[in-house]
């Protein structure tokens, strides 16, 4: 399937529109969460402040412009980045020239200064397109929420045939200890295939299956060819296909991976969510699975010692907006927004910062706008639940009511002018 696939990442905006919402946060409610008040209730208004409610902080009731206006700015300070890098004016902004072979995409590449080394002999090519990340909290509170987690993450392109063995010699290092108490955790965010968007009838790769799919499958033997060394080799067995997450289209396997001379076997958790489209609109109820597998993936973390590896298909857009929205759902749940817009802060948008720090561990994280402003919108979204607040954003409707089988419930559409921007996901979502 190489020769169909793309050399560039390319964008492209859906067309907008609606989308029904579910719950308040209209995202999955938690268990336990009292039915959010449509009517009016007690609550203020989204941007005012109650004697028992928080004010909405001002980042989260921006106008689409102002969001145009913010996406714009990450985007200036990457070309930026990209044109110290090559005038030579920062070994921070450096990067290598595009591998034919090792890259799937031309002008996807980790930053020199930033990118994972396969531990390999001298002389042999210690280069995937994968990155660590690391994401540090803007707030002045401290989150008792994320007490004790680290936000770490590795980010890499979906797995060419040609770097199967790379892959997995990356995982075998990178995610070390403890073998036991946590294994290594991976989160795909790709389907292996999928139509070309300027021709539907041709089919590109855009994930190679770089893993034993079931039991049928033949254990993956690695580096057969010895192009990483000729003293690392082993083998990747699947163990089991786990349940998933009921109403979800989540897959989760279990492998054990071990290396010949090694007595320890690597236990491996790997998560694959097909339906967030490369090119479309993640609807409502892909958003609740989203937001579920980031649940469960922290938990098969066990304590957070190791990272978890993230990846899509070029490992910036969708990689990074799964990254971008778990850590600041962190801030947002933890309270530490609480009083945003009364303290100083260095950055007075937390969104945009987030994302600024991803784009400078990795190029082009959170790729689209479409994206970008998906991150508000779903965060607005959730404080709206968490604070109890009227809602400021966007077109949707609630169900309000007895939905446990007892009255049918009652939708109540809502609309209102601070934000026209419906929850979608596309634009080159790597």
């Amino acid at each position: 399937m190489d020769r169909l696939r793309s050399s560039t990442k390319r964008a492209h905006s859906p067309s907008l529109s609606p989308v029904a919402q579910v719950d308040g946060a209209c995202f999955g409610k938690p268990d336990g969460a009292e039915d959010v008040k449509v009517d009016g209730g007690s609550a203020g208004a989204g941007g005012v402040a109650t004697p028992d409610k928080p004010k909405m902080p001002a980042f989260l009731m921006m106008s689409q412009d102002e969001t145009r206006e913010k996406y714009a700015e990450l985007c200036r300070l990457e070309s930026e980045r990209l044109e110290r890098g090559k005038a030579g004016l920062g070994e921070k902004w450096a990067h290598l020239d595009p591998d034919p072979v090792l890259d799937r995409y031309s002008n996807i590449f980790p930053w020199a200064n930033n990118r994972i080394h396969l531990k390999v002999p001298e002389g042999f090519n210690d280069y995937i397109n994968a990155s660590p990340v690391t994401l540090v909290s803007t707030s002045t509170k401290q989150s008792t929420l994320k007490a004790s987690i680290q936000d770490k993450y590795i980010c890499m392109q979906g797995p060419k045939r040609q770097t199967v063995d790379h892959v997995w010699r990356m995982i075998w290092d990178e995610f070390a200890t403890p073998y036991n108490s946590s294994p290594a955790v991976m989160i795909m965010l790709s389907p292996t295939h999928c139509p070309m968007p300027d021709d539907p009838s041709r089919i590109m790769e855009k994930c190679y299956t770089y893993f034993p799919k079931d039991e049928n499958s033949e254990p993956i033997r690695l580096n057969t060819s010895n192009k990483l060394g000729e003293n690392f080799h082993g083998t990747v067995k699947f163990v089991s296909r786990e349940p998933g997450i009921p109403g979800t289209a989540i897959e989760v396997r279990k492998f054990i991976m071990t290396v010949d001379g090694e007595e320890e076997e690597k236990p491996i958790e790997h998560y694959l969510y097909p339906n967030w489209p490369d090119f479309g609109s993640l609807a409502e109820e892909n958003v609740a699975s989203i937001l579920a597998l980031m649940d469960i993936t922290r938990k098969a973390n066990g304590k957070g010692q190791n990272a978890r590896l993230v990846h899509c298909s070029a490992g910036v857009g969708r990689t990074g907006t799964f990254i971008a929205l778990e850590f600041l759902i962190g801030e947002l749940q933890g309270g530490a927004w609480e009083g945003w817009d009364d303290e100083k802060h260095s950055s007075p948008d937390p969104v945009f910062d987030t994302v600024n720090q991803l784009r400078e561990q990795r190029k082009t994280m959170v790729q689209a706008y479409e994206q970008y402003t998906f991150l508000y919108e779903v965060l607005r979204k959730m404080w709206e639940e968490k604070y109890d607040a009227k809602c400021v954003g966007g077109e949707h409707e609630h169900v309000t009511g007895n939905t446990d089988g007892g009255e049918p419930p009652v939708k109540v559409v809502k609309t209102t002018n601070v934000c026209d921007v419906p929850l979608q996901v596309g634009g080159g979502c790597g």
